[in-house]
């Protein structure tokens, strides 16, 4: 009687031994490295989110006070235009009231020259009146 090959026995107990170191050595520390990828690129993912979130409420806190800013911008603006504004018109009543005033010089000093002009002319008329009378009738006249 021959004996059974139990060769197929001895390649089995080879792969579940070497199985077994495999599975030891490298599948269970490669498995926990993978884990531990997997685990960190969800915790990054986690972390992107969250600032993500905190840059989208930074850039509307941001945002809020630019548009802040520009509203008090815009009132200092219009509050500065309102001040020159008035200066400018106080400038020009001013300048209405010295024009004014200046007018008013002139025009006395018109009048009193029209009417040293006029009594000038009266007497001139009169000076040239007798001298045309008198050269007319010949004689002089008083």
């Amino acid at each position: 009687m021959q004996l059974p090959d139990l060769s197929l026995l001895l390649v089995m107990a080879i792969f579940w031994a070497t199985y077994a170191v495999l599975r030891v050595f490298i599948l269970k520390p490669l498995g926990g490295i993978l884990e531990e990828r997997e685990r960190t690129v969800a915790e990054a993912t986690a972390a992107l989110a969250g600032m993500l979130d905190q840059e989208k409420d930074t850039l509307l806190g941001i945002d809020r006070r630019l548009t802040q800013a520009r509203r008090e911008a815009l009132a200092a603006r219009q509050a500065a235009r309102g001040e020159a504004n008035a200066r400018r018109q106080a400038i020009l009543e001013a300048a209405r009231g010295k024009a004014r005033g200046a007018a008013a010089d002139a025009r006395a000093r018109l009048e009193k020259d029209v009417v040293a002009a006029r009594s000038e002319l009266e007497r001139n008329a009169r000076a040239t009146a007798v001298e045309i009378a008198s050269r007319a009738l010949g004689r002089r006249i008083a």
